[in-house]
Order: structure tokens, then sequence, then C-alpha cells
């Protein structure tokens, strides 16, 4: 009875951190999280997916993906911002604008993690920080590039054809970019490390 219960810990400890992860993207999404400086805001989103990614590997890292992607996607419908005016352009654009580059994020941290070296602590944490800043990476070149595919010909304030106001979103969305990458980089490493600290000998 013992040893069952041993042998289905980690079967079960993915699942249900994966669910704490997911439970965590949806609270900092919907109740918008995070630092403001004026008309920037600095979001935490891509923390959950990038400790997923690296800690519970690729499926697990493209489900916390999907679930920040939805998330992105229903917020859109209240928010007010960006992605409130093109749901109003084109939703099915929308949705795969707020979608797929979230999973993409979660999914490819996660498979690269598993090829790069992780025979030494110091290797490890190389490794690990890697991947957590990949993910901010991959989610704004893909959410900045369907931006521009899908709608660079439409000013979102007007809906009429025009590619100046993107000059602004590309700008702020980078300065963004670049807070969000380093903190990912430094909180996202210094997470995993001691979450595999904590379960290394239990799992």
């Amino acid at each position: 009875m013992t040893k069952s219960k041993k042998n289905s810990s980690p079967q079960l400890f993915k699942p249900v951190f994966t669910a704490l992860l997911g439970a965590l993207i949806v609270l900092l999404t919907f109740f918008s999280v995070g630092i403001r400086f004026g008309s920037l805001s600095i979001t935490f989103n891509c923390l959950p997916v990038a400790v997923g990614a690296v800690f519970l590997g690729p499926l697990y890292g493209a489900i916390l993906g999907a679930v920040f992607g939805l998330s992105s996607f229903i917020m859109s419908f209240t928010s007010g911002g960006l992605t409130t005016v093109l749901l109003g352009i084109n939703p099915f654009l929308t949705f795969l604008m707020c979608f797929v580059p979230r999973v993409i994020c979660g999914w490819v941290p996660g498979l690269l993690f598993k090829v790069l070296p992780k025979n030494s602590e110091p290797k490890w944490l190389v490794s690990s920080a890697v991947c957590c800043g990949l993910t901010t990476l991959l989610n704004t070149v893909g959410f900045l590039g369907l931006l521009w595919i899908f709608f660079r010909d439409v000013d979102v304030l007007s809906k009429q054809p025009t590619g100046n106001l993107f000059l602004f979103i590309f700008a702020l969305a980078s300065f963004n970019a670049i807070i969000e990458f380093a903190i990912n980089l430094v909180f996202g490493t210094a997470i995993c490390r001691a979450m595999f600290a904590v379960t290394k000998n239990k799992l």
C-alpha cells in the first residue's frame, strides 16, 4: 500500500502543480496583477508558464500556455485594451493572436530544456535561465508578429488603413518585453531552482 502511494506520487504531482500554476495565470490575467509605470503595464503572466515549461516539461508547458492564451482572449471582451478593439475587427484572428503564441511559448522552452546540459548545478541554472527568458521572447515575438501579419493595414483606433500607430505599439511592447524578459529570467530561474531542490528527492 505504501509502495503504491509512493509510485503514484510523481504521476499526481505534475497535474496538481499544473492546476496550481494555471489558477495563478487566471488570477494574474483577470485581476490585472502587475506593475504600472504611467501608460506602461508590466505583467507576470509568462512567469508561471516559464516555470511549468522548465520544471514540468513541454506538454504541461503547452497546457499552461493554452490557459494563458484562453484567459487573455476572454479578458479581451472586457479589458477595453488593444485586443478588445481587435476583437471588434476580427474575433477569429484575435483569438489566434492571443492563443497560438502562448501555447508555443510554453511548449518550445520545455522541449529545449530537455536537451540542454543539466549535469551540474551551474549548467542546470544556465539552461533554466535560457528557457525562462525564451518564454517571454517567444510570447512577445509571436504576439507582435501575428499582430503585424493580421492587422498591419488597419488603424486599430479608427479601423482605417494606416501603419503609423503600429510604430508606437511595437515600441511600447518592446520596452515592456525587455522588463518582462528580465523578470522571467531572474524570478523564473529562482523559482525553478527552489522547486527542484524541494522535490528532487520526492519524485
